[in-house]
Parts: C-alpha cells; structure tokens; sequence
C-alpha cells in the first residue's frame, strides 16, 4: 500500500515539473508581454480586423486608440482598447531664465513642464543635470544653462595638468579602458543602414547614431524598461524615452507613430514606435541614444555590431 501511494506521488512530481504542464509553462516561460483586459498582445500572423472582431471594436476606432496610420501591426505590439486618458492641459508661461541659472522644483511639476516654461530641450534638461530619472521632485534643484551646472563648476576647479619637460623621447600613451560597462545584453533598435554615427557633426555633437529604414518599420526596445516619456519634442520630432536598470535611458527618436503610453513596461524586442521622418529629419530613420545618468554615450559601445 505504502510502495503504491509512493508511485502516485511520483507520477504527480513528474507530470508537474518534468512536462511543466500548461499552467505551470506560464510560470516557467513568462508571455512576451504581461497579459491584461487594458490592451491585446499582437500574436504572429493576426491582424487588425481579427483583433477587431474579437472584442467588438471597429477598425476605426483601434486605430484612433492606438494612433496607428494604417492597419499595419507587429507581433509583440500592444493594441489598446481604450482611447488613450487626455492629459490634463498645462497652461505654460514662457519665462527668461532667472540669474541664478536655475530652477527649485514645485510640487507635482514635471521636467517636460519646467523645458517647455524656459523654452529648453527636456534631454538638455536631462544631461545638464545628470539625471538619473525622469521623475522629479518637490525642491530639487535644476541647472538650466551649461556655463553654471555642476559639471562647469568641476572643470573650473580642476587643477591644471603640470607641464613635463621634453625629454627627446616619445612617450608611449596606453590605450584607456571604456569606462562604459554592459551591464545588460541589448538588441537592435531597428534593422536598417548607419547613416550618422555619435561624435562631433557639423561643428555640433551628434549624441546617438542615426539608422536609415523604411518608414513604417518597427522600431524596438533595446531592453526591458518602463516608458518616462512619450510625445513631441522640438527637433527630435516624436520621441520615445524608456528607463532601464543601472540608471541607463535609451531615446528613440523621428518616429512616425508612438505605439506605447507613459508608464508602460515593455519588454526587450517590444515595437514601441515607427520608423518615421518628424521633427528635423532628412528621410526616416530612428535617432537612437543611449544615456547613462543622463550622460549620452556612444551606442556602438553597447549595442551587438551590425
């Protein structure tokens, strides 16, 4: 009886995590993306009119809901089911900048309310102080010229490097280590050409690399991360900005349509956006930066080569 009840309690232990039964592959191969009656995860080969039909929603009105151009979808991709919460309408003053070069934080304000009210780029905002979020709060500091940040008060007071006396030989310079760290394993943003690489571009620095693809194409998450901010910004056109572990941001930038809202978590290979040609574009391509504390570095030193 004993050598019976053994058995059955064996067979019970391997049905459950040698097969990892239909339950228990949920928990052991977590899905895509995080399943919810907010939006529908876009399966392989299913399209618009199929997600449509299924919970009795017109065509029309996904596509407004998701700000799609056409009934073109990606697998992976979340398809809202509900009009995207109207933001609550700011009324910004424009403003000079004051004379002490920054601004203290008021309750509840948000960076892209403080870039707007002195006419500034939020990721200018963004590398002038090192941040390491998007998220602000009540009585932080924020410098808002580059002459009067932190990082200008450090160079001023840095000590001039001493002059050493020529010897008649030259001195052989050891090639420094990156400072940069992969601190995870990332993707390809988008399959496409490097049109434009990171580094000084007509007297400006150009902080990413720019991708030429065809419009319309999905534009991916690098890695798992959480949307800080989703919207237009002058000259970057529409702009995705995600926020990783390790204090890291990634920028995806021109895009032709934002497929994500503010606060989302995506997970890495998600289409978050288009391939498009807004703001000040040539021809589409997605404008990729990478940022750590705020910092852009060169997106060729994380990135898999390609």
């Amino acid at each position: 009886m004993k050598h019976e009840k053994f058995v059955v309690l064996l067979a019970l232990f391997s049905l459950l995590f040698s097969g990892c039964s239909s339950f228990i592959r949920f928990s052991c191969n977590p899905l895509y993306v995080t399943r919810s009656s907010k939006y529908h995860i876009v399966k392989k080969g299913e399209t618009l009119s199929e997600i449509a039909d299924k919970y009795s929603i017109s065509e029309q009105r996904l596509r407004l809901f998701n700000n799609l151009k056409s009934d073109r979808i990606f697998p992976g991709q979340k398809i809202y089911l509900s009009p995207k919460p109207f933001p609550k309408r700011e009324f910004v003053t424009p403003r000079p900048i004051p004379k002490t070069k920054y601004y203290i934080v008021k309750p509840k304000e948000s960076i892209y309310r403080i870039a707007k009210m002195f006419n500034l780029k939020l990721l200018d905002l963004v590398e002038l102080n090192d941040l390491e979020t998007l998220s602000l709060h009540a009585g932080q500091k924020l410098w808002l010229e580059k002459d009067s940040s932190p990082q200008a008060e450090k160079k001023k007071n840095l000590p001039k490097p001493k002059q050493k006396k020529f010897t008649g030989e030259k001195s052989i310079r050891k090639p420094q280590s990156s400072k940069i760290e992969k601190k995870m394993s990332l993707v390809i943003p988008v399959q496409g050409i490097v049109t434009s690489e990171f580094g000084m571009r007509n007297g400006r620095m150009h902080k990413g690399i720019d991708i030429a693809a065809k419009i319309g194409d999905p534009i991916r998450a690098v890695a798992d991360g959480m949307v800080a901010f989703e919207g237009y910004q002058k000259g970057y056109g529409n702009v995705v900005i995600l926020e990783h572990e390790n204090f890291v941001m990634t920028v995806y930038a021109h895009n032709e349509t934002n497929l994500v809202r503010l606060g989302d978590e995506v997970k890495q290979g998600q289409p978050i956006a288009t391939v498009g040609d807004s703001g000040n574009a040539s021809g589409p391509h997605l404008h990729f930066e990478y940022r750590i504390k705020g910092r852009a570095v060169n997106p060729r030193e994380v990135l898999p080569k390609f």
